[in-house]
């Protein structure tokens, strides 16, 4: 869609002039997440990740990120609900960064104590943060496209359902898949006039040059990446492995491709096995179709095998245009549960 032939975000979007007000006989008291509270917020996230299996967990460090970044302010994005003592029992966030060019994407995301569910808290939760997505584009310094998104594990039904009765609808899959590393892995075969070397922060910004190239233009809903973007989401986190990401350069010393590793521990034990997750793998334009990605697949996998975990992992959007899945499974590569993207188009 041409932008020119866009209505205004702020008309688009249909914001309203107030916030809804969440359930008053739930005997919660409703106010902003603040730092002070990652403990506890950590404390009721780990009970609904045992709770609903979830795929993806994040560590008390991570949440503590979320107060990070210019483009975040936790006292408007975010709501949760206390008990008398103190406990959270139910939160809600919508996470926006302006676009520049691209997509709009506001991502919802929250949590319902398993034992205060039933009540409408859920509801609740995704009607506000709905209505603060909406407020949050309409604040946009850019007229582009714009989507209000959540994204849920495919086997949650329930939460699924919530989404889907707030007028939510399918959009993309997303399929985890994994690499046993014990079987044999394929020969490192990088192409003529290529050089595939270990990533350095000093390549910091030219690898977020090719991401935003290479990814956020070719990628459906992706959005570039500014450098405070890049270091605090792909960069900064504990996850990050340097060690087991990868630069392709030319002979020219050009980044070409790139692949972007962590280490998600919190994920290994529920998942019942240790493994190197690829985070970002991407190859520019002229380069693709010559085996970069494979190469640097392959590499990544020898490294994280060298360090004892046993699968290599990733996700791909199953309607990826560049051929990924199928590239993902030449290098051996199984399917794995996934995620449903849920949107409103605005």
């Amino acid at each position: 869609m041409q932008t020119a032939t866009l209505e205004p975000l702020a008309e688009r979007a249909v914001a309203p002039e107030r916030m809804p007000e969440l359930p008053d006989d739930a005997g919660l008291t409703w106010r902003a997440v603040t730092a002070s509270d990652v403990p506890e917020w950590y404390r009721l996230t780990s009970v609904v990740d045992d709770a609903d299996e979830a795929l993806e967990r994040r560590t008390q460090a991570e949440l503590a990120q979320m107060f990070e970044g210019g483009w975040r302010d936790a006292r408007s994005d975010s709501v949760a609900g206390f008990d008398v003592e103190g406990r959270m029992r139910a939160y809600a966030w919508s996470e926006f960064r302006p676009a520049t060019e691209g997509t709009h994407t506001p991502v919802g995301f929250g949590a319902v104590h398993p034992d205060d569910r039933g009540r409408g808290l859920g509801r609740a939760l995704i009607a506000w943060t709905e209505a603060r997505a909406r407020r949050q584009l309409a604040g946009a310094d850019v007229n582009l496209p714009a989507r209000i998104c959540f994204y849920v594990d495919e086997h949650n039904a329930g939460a699924r359902r919530l989404v889907e009765r707030a007028g939510f609808e399918p959009r993309r899959w997303y399929v985890g898949m994994r690499r046993d590393l014990s079987a044999t892995l394929p020969a490192v075969q990088v192409p003529d006039g290529l050089a595939v070397v270990p990533y350095t922060r000093e390549r910091d910004e030219q690898v977020r040059e090719t991401h935003n190239e290479a990814f956020a233009r070719d990628h459906w809903g992706s959005s570039p990446l500014d450098a405070e973007a890049w270091a605090l989401n792909v960069i900064g986190g504990e996850a990050f492995r340097p060690d087991w990401s990868f630069v392709a350069l030319d002979t020219a010393g050009t980044v070409v491709g790139y692949l972007v590793s962590g280490a998600y521990r919190q994920d290994w034990e529920p998942q019942g096995y240790t493994e190197g997750w690829t985070d970002l793998v991407a190859v520019r334009r002229p380069w693709r179709r010559h085996g970069v990605a494979a190469s640097l697949l392959t590499v990544a996998m020898r490294a994280y095998a060298a360090d004892g975990m046993q699968y290599a992992g990733l996700d791909v959007d199953t309607d990826n245009p560049t051929g990924a899945l199928g590239l993902y499974t030449r290098l051996g590569y199984e399917r794995q549960p996934g995620a449903v993207l849920l949107t409103k188009e605005i």
